[in-house]
C-alpha cells in the first residue's frame, strides 16, 4: 500500500517539477557529506584508537586503565569522579540556575522596556564576541590588578600571595569558584538571539487576549510566552545535555594549559592529556587509545540521559500551535 502511494507521489509530478528534485538533492549533498567525512569519519576512526595500543595492535587495556582511573585515580592526581562532578557543578550552574534566568530575561528585552535597546546590547555582545577575545577579557577581569579581586577584597576577602600577584586562575583554591561566577554570567546569554526570535513568533492575537482576561506580565510570560515557545526551549535544553559531563569552563585557556587536579574537569582533562601527548618524541608511548576510551565512556553515559532527558522534555509540555 505504502509503495502504491509513494508510486503514485512522484507519478503526480510533470517533467520539469522532477527537475527541482535535483536542485533539492544537492542542497542535500553537502551536508550529508560533510557529515560523512568530518563527524562519521572523524569519529569512527576516534573509537577504533580505544581498542589500539600505540603500535596499533588491538587491546582492551585501553578499558582497563580508565576503570582504574575511576577507582584509585590518575597517576598525575586527576580523579575521575572529582572531575566530574566539577564538569557536572559548571553545567549545573549555567544550565539549571543562570538559563530559567535567561528566559525571563529575554522576554523581558522582548517586550520592549524603557532602555530596551541598550540592555540588548549588552545583553547580546558577549555571544557575538569571539572566544578568543572574550578567553583574553575575561582573564583579564580575573587578573591580580582585575576588577573582580578589587571587588573582593572590598568586602573582606583575603587571598594568599600567589593569587595577590598572580591572579584568581593561578591558585586551586580560587580558580574552580571563579570558573563557577563565569559559568554563570555566560548562562544569562545562552541562547539569547533564538529565545528572542521564538518569542518574536508569538501571535500578537494570543497576548491581546491575555490582556481581555486581564492577566499580568508573569502570567503572559508562564502560561502564554513559555508554551509557545517550549519547543525551542526544549531543543536548547536537549543540547546542552549533549554536554552535562563534559562541561570544561574553559579551565584550559583560563589557565594556559596548566590547570591542576584540583581545579580540572573531564574537558579540561582530556584536552590536557592530547595537549600532553602531542608534546611527547616518543611515538611508543602515544596513549592516545586511553583519551579514546575516557571519550567512550563519557559518550555511553551521556546518551541515555540526552534520551531520557529528551523524553522527558517532549512530556512536560505538549507543542502549542500559534
Amino acid at each position: 500500500m505504502e509503495a502504491t502511494k509513494k508510486k503514485r507521489f512522484f507519478k503526480g509530478y510533470s517533467a520539469f517539477e522532477k527537475r527541482d528534485f535535483l536542485f533539492v538533492y544537492l542542497l542535500i549533498a553537502l551536508p550529508v557529506i560533510q557529515f560523512a567525512v568530518f563527524w562519521l569519519y572523524v569519529n569512527f576512526s576516534s573509537f577504533l584508537l580505544a581498542f589500539q595500543t600505540p603500535q596499533g595492535q588491538f587491546t582492551l587495556g585501553n578499558f582497563a586503565e580508565v576503570i582504574t582511573t575511576m577507582r584509585v585515580g590518575d597517576g598525575e592526581g586527576f580523579k575521575f569522579f572529582e572531575m566530574l562532578g566539577r564538569s557536572f557543578t559548571l553545567w549545573g550552574v549555567s544550565n539549571l540556575l543562570a538559563f530559567p534566568i535567561s528566559l525571563a530575561t529575554t522576554y523581558v528585552l522582548y517586550k520592549r522596556v524603557t532602555g530596551h535597546y541598550v540592555f540588548r546590547i549588552c545583553y547580546l555582545v558577549p555571544s557575538l564576541v569571539g572566544s578568543v577575545v572574550w578567553a583574553a577579557m575575561v582573564k583579564q577581569l580575573f587578573e591580580f590588578n582585575g576588577p573582580v579581586i578589587y571587588i573582593l577584597k572590598s568586602l573582606g576577602i583575603n587571598f594568599n600571595y600567589t593569587v595577590l600577584h598572580q591572579g584568581l586562575f593561578s591558585d586551586a583554591s580560587t580558580a574552580f569558584p571563579s570558573l563557577v561566577i563565569m559559568s554563570f554570567m555566560l548562562g544569562f546569554v545562552g541562547g539569547s538571539a533564538v529565545l528572542t526570535g521564538a518569542y518574536a513568533r508569538i501571535s500578537d492575537e494570543l497576548f491581546e487576549v491575555g490582556k481581555l482576561d486581564g492577566i499580568n506580565f508573569w502570567r503572559e510570560f508562564f502560561c502564554v510566552a513559555l508554551p509557545c515557545a517550549w519547543p525551542t526551549i526544549a531543543t536548547l535544553i536537549t543540547f546542552s545535555l549533549c554536554s552535562i559531563f563534559l562541561a570544561d569552563g574553559n579551565v584550559f585557556v583560563y589557565t594556559n594549559g596548566t590547570g591542576k587536579p584540583e581545579m580540572s574537569t573531564m574537558g579540561f582533562y582530556i584536552y590536557y592529556k592530547v595537549y600532553r601527548i602531542s608534546q611527547s618524541s616518543n611515538v611508543n608511548e602515544l596513549p592516545y587509545g586511553y583519551v579514546s576510551a575516557v571519550g567512550m565512556f563519557l559518550t555511553a553515559m551521556t546518551l541515555p540521559v540526552v534520551l531520557i532527558g529528551k523524553w522527558l522534555l517532549e512530556k512536560v509540555s505538549e507543542p502549542v500551535e500559534n
